[in-house]
Parts: C-alpha cells; structure tokens; sequence
C-alpha cells in the first residue's frame, strides 16, 4: 500500500498537522486547532474543535513572524489568555499557572523585549530548540531565575516585564 500523501503546505490539513506537532501526541491529539488570523487585529480562525482545554496554531506566518520558521505552538487556557494580551499589546492578567509547549522550536525572538521584530545590538536576540513555557501569576517568583538561556536549564524570557515567562528547554 503506497504511503498517504502529505498535505499541500498551507493547506487546513497541513496547519493541523504541523501546530499538533508543538505538544505531545496526548495533547494535540484533543486540541482545538486555530489558525492564525488573515491580518494583524484580526481574529484566529478554527480548523479543528477540540475537547482538552488545550489549543495550538500552526507555524506563524511570515506577516506576524519576528524571525521565519518553524514556531508551532500548543497553549493551555492560561498560556492562550497570555498570548491573547501580548498580541494584542495588553497587560497579561494571568490568575493561575499556565503551560505551553513549543516542541518543534522557535526561530527567533528578543529575550528582553517582548515586541521586537527583529534582532538589535542590545535585545538578545535568541533561536530556541524544543521548549516547553510557564506564565506565572506573579512574575516576581521568577527573580531567581537567569534572564537568558545558558547550560541548558530554564531562564525569563522578557524579565523585567508584565510578559515574564519561563523558558525551559526539553529534549524532542
């Protein structure tokens, strides 16, 4: 039996597969699967209803992107209400721990400004493997932690702001 053919990339099928490939199998599997919006201030689209609570975008398109590549991603309810507020550039009012999971990576973002689009001299630009996020309630907790990724072990990503979240490195 000859192998099934890959969906046309850009296609509805292709966006599922490639955002399911941000978490785990047991994750995406039942994640509600949103495609990005067709321009900036518009609103996401649903190619897949889920049942977890869990919800993943496919690749972000070069429009929105800061850096081109692969970026999927899978968030649950509170990782989505914080990407909600940081797309929207308003403060994040996270009330309970929330994870994300970037399995296939990103491929670029400032560490230390949460809206910048390209690399500078002064905003550490970083390429991330796998990862898993945590947003945090309080932000404050997280001043133990170092501001930029080195040895492998998590750091803040935008310390210093209401966007603060951890970035924890995992293996594929």
């Amino acid at each position: 039996m000859p192998a099934a053919a890959e969906p046309a990339p850009g296609s509805p099928e292709w966006k599922i597969q490639n955002a399911l490939s941000a978490a785990p199998p047991e994750i995406g599997g039942a994640a509600t699967v949103m495609d990005w919006p067709a321009n900036e201030g518009g609103q996401p689209t649903q190619l897949r209803a889920g049942t977890n609570g869990w919800t993943c975008f496919p690749t972000t398109p070069a429009v929105f992107a800061a850096a081109a590549g692969q970026d999927p991603m899978c968030l649950d309810a509170a990782w989505l209400a914080f990407a909600t507020a940081w797309m929207s550039k308003q403060t994040p009012r996270i009330t309970a721990l929330g994870t994300g999971y970037m399995l296939q990576g990103d491929a670029g973002a400032s560490g230390t400004d949460p809206f910048a689009t390209g690399p500078t001299p002064d905003n550490q630009w970083v390429v991330s493997g796998p990862h898993t996020m945590i947003v945090v309630p309080d932000t404050r907790v997280l001043d133990a932690l170092p501001a930029e990724p080195s040895g492998g072990g998590p750091w803040v990503m935008w310390k210093g702001t209401a966007w603060a979240h951890v970035m924890m490195p995992v293996a594929r």
